[in-house]
């Protein structure tokens, strides 16, 4: 591996920091106060990644890895919707494109980053096991956040568009029993105003 000099390392830290600041934009839209940012998306992922992978079967460090990695072209970007609910409502191939770009300029300095580029183009292939893996990761992450602001007292019904998403990917895998998990949980939680 090549040495990262410090002052790229410093300026890579720097750059995906942002990422603490970029709000999901999908919850801003519901209305929700004090939405989760990017970075805390991703670090709930990752730990998904880390606990869901033996299960699963799959390259543990390498989901790790592609879940720190997956979002971070947002730094960019910023989060952009493209999904409702069921529906493909805005241009993945757009979003893509830009993300790509901004990864590729997040890790264009140093040799030893071009795994990380080959790695988010893994999971935007949806090619492999690992990077199914993380899409599944990344959507019960995000229906984890969307039990817990209901919870927090924001009304179900502006909410159920992520959780017919979520069931869209994770209905008929593996990690179905968690989807059905959180709607029990929910169906038996009191009602929100």
């Amino acid at each position: 591996m090549t040495k990262i000099p410090s002052n790229e390392l410093i300026d890579l830290l720097l750059e995906v920091g942002k990422l603490k600041e970029v709000i999901r934009t999908g919850w801003a839209k519901k209305g929700v106060s004090n939405p989760e940012s990017v970075a805390e998306h991703t670090w709930r992922v990752a730990l998904l990644a880390l606990v869901l992978s033996p299960q699963l079967k799959i390259n543990q460090p390498k989901s790790i890895k592609m879940s720190l990695i997956h979002d971070l072209g947002e730094v960019l970007s910023g989060d952009t919707v493209w999904e409702k609910g069921e529906l493909v409502i805005g241009s993945q191939k757009k979003k893509h494109d830009t993300e790509k770009a901004a990864i590729q300029n997040l890790f264009k300095d140093n040799p030893s980053f071009k795994g990380y580029i080959d790695l988010w183009e893994e999971f935007e292939s949806q090619n492999t096991k690992e990077s199914k893996a993380v899409k599944l990761f990344d959507k019960l992450e995000m229906l984890i956040q969307a039990y817990e602001y209901e919870k927090r007292g924001l009304n179900k019904e502006p909410l159920q568009e992520f959780w017919d998403n979520v069931e869209k990917y994770l209905k008929n895998t593996e990690l179905e029993l968690y989807l059905e998990e959180l709607k029990t949980l929910r169906k038996n939680s009191p009602k929100s105003a």
